[in-house]
């Protein structure tokens, strides 16, 4: 998963720097153990997407800029797939994904592990 979410530690301190808000803080609001948060901050270690989605929550921003920063770096070099190119297609769903409130992506993850596990649809 880290290939992918690449800085993410960078944009959480930034956030929470540029919000006054203290590890501490976070701790609070989203339940998780300050160590886990600090190991966050400091990128030795890489939040699950759940995990991710409580953050984003709490901080008031998305899974996708805590994620990928950016969209244009989200689409050069830090997605899932770093050499695919996006045809209309994939734009279209990622565009869609990105319309969701974060419930939302939350099932479209779901669904689409659930999808990929039964081997029939790779």
């Amino acid at each position: 998963m880290s290939n992918e979410i690449v800085g993410l530690n960078i944009r959480l301190t930034e956030i929470l720097a540029e919000r006054g808000i203290k590890q501490a803080d976070l701790c609070r609001l989203t339940g998780l153990a300050s160590s886990m948060i600090s190991h966050y901050c400091t990128g030795q270690r890489i939040p699950s997407v759940p995990t991710i989605v409580k953050i984003a929550e709490a901080l008031g921003t998305t899974v996708d800029y805590l994620s990928f920063g950016d969209s244009s770096k989200a689409k050069h070099g830090m997605s899932l797939t770093p050499s695919f190119e996006y045809g209309n297609d994939e734009q279209f769903l990622i565009d869609m994904f990105r319309a969701l409130n974060t419930k939302g992506q939350i099932k479209v993850i779901a669904y689409t592990e659930d999808l990929l596990s039964t081997g029939k649809y790779k």
